[in-house]
């Protein structure tokens, strides 16, 4: 009988729920939530990235989310897994498979950039333009079209992919690692680089791929995790003999 346990069961602090848990309803739910609330807020692309082009929004809250944006920025990626690999030298292996499903979710991004054109907010006239003018057909770069790089999000998605990741191996700073990422995606917006529903699919793109490649690969993540509830009850048993 296999000793192993399932990434979405590994969590001591999961919640059954009927057969489940409530963190593996949640991280199939989100993705979902997402792509709807991408086509919701589709029909407000073209106010919401007037409003954040007309420079309103204050200029330190610019600087807190622009720092963030290494989270989502392949470059990024590589030095901050490089260095988790390099000071947690045991779970070397592990930091590294994140770090290549990251940008391999990224890679994802490309294709649909290529299949799917979109001109991003900071190239276009938005005072009289509709939702459909911002698109530009399919294969954009085989028509020379070279502003068709919106949609999806590509930040936003290599940003959400490795919280995806860092959600299963840290469970207990789940929220932080979302946050981060929403960060990420409100960051795009706020620049003009993206309209709100690219942010929002690329946030599903991500945590889905990410999701799927952790389940696909679970002697890789699962070691990490078992590990961890190993050293926590090292931990815990000199404090209940010296009891």
């Amino acid at each position: 009988m296999s000793n192993s346990l399932p990434i979405s069961s590994a969590f001591p602090d999961d919640q059954p729920v009927r057969g489940g848990s409530f963190w593996t309803y949640f991280t199939w739910c989100l993705p979902v939530s997402l792509l709807a609330c991408a086509w919701l807020i589709s029909a407000y692309d073209i106010p919401i990235a007037r409003f954040f082009q007309s420079g309103i929004v204050p200029g330190f809250l610019r600087e807190v989310v622009e720092n963030t944006e290494p989270f989502g920025h392949g470059f990024g990626v590589v030095i901050l897994m490089g260095t988790c690999a390099i000071v947690h030298r045991e779970r070397s292996r592990t930091y590294v498979y994140a770090g290549a499903i990251a940008l391999g979710a990224g890679l994802c991004t490309n294709v649909l950039k290529f299949a799917i054109g979109r001109s991003r907010p900071r190239d276009l006239d938005l005072a009289s333009l509709n939702l459909t003018e911002t698109f530009s057909g399919w294969f954009p770069y085989l028509n020379g079209i070279t502003t068709s790089q919106s949609f999806p999000s590509g930040h936003t998605t290599v940003a959400w992919a490795l919280a995806a990741i860092f959600c299963h191996l840290h469970p207990h700073a789940r929220m932080y690692f979302i946050g981060l990422a929403m960060f990420v995606g409100y960051g795009r917006v706020q620049c003009s680089a993206h309209f709100p529903s690219d942010v929002l699919v690329g946030a599903a793109l991500g945590w889905t791929v990410a999701t799927i490649a952790a389940r696909k690969l679970p002697n890789v993540f699962e070691t990490q995790i078992q590990k961890q509830k190993s050293d926590s009850v090292t931990n815990t048993l000199p404090q209940a003999q010296a009891a």
